[in-house]
């Protein structure tokens, strides 16, 4: 599922959560304790929905913050090395005799 797919579950579920309390005439209490089974299905559906939707959305944004700080670390400078010590020039061995 990707980032916008989360959020048209979210936004669904949010809408699914406030229309019993924009139009409650959609949602008629009929039952015996003036319940609506609809209502009650809504309610659950939407929270469903949200659920769904902000736990990947969540997860998206946790998988692309997780990428964020490795971009903003600068590259390790290397200390500057000292230069080698001069060695002694190298001289021919002298033999005795060889010229």
């Amino acid at each position: 599922m990707t980032w916008r797919n989360a959020l048209g579950f979210l936004m669904l579920g949010v809408g699914m959560l406030g229309l019993p309390a924009v139009a409650p005439g959609l949602v008629a209490a009929h039952g015996l304790y003036g319940t609506s089974t609809r209502e009650l299905w809504l309610l659950l559906m939407g929270a469903v929905n949200v659920s769904l939707g902000s736990g990947v959305l969540g997860w998206q944004i946790l998988k692309l913050a997780a990428r964020i700080p490795a971009l903003l670390v600068p590259a390790p400078v290397p200390l500057p090395q000292p230069r080698p010590a001069l060695r002694p020039a190298l001289r021919r061995p002298v033999r005795a005799g060889v010229y």
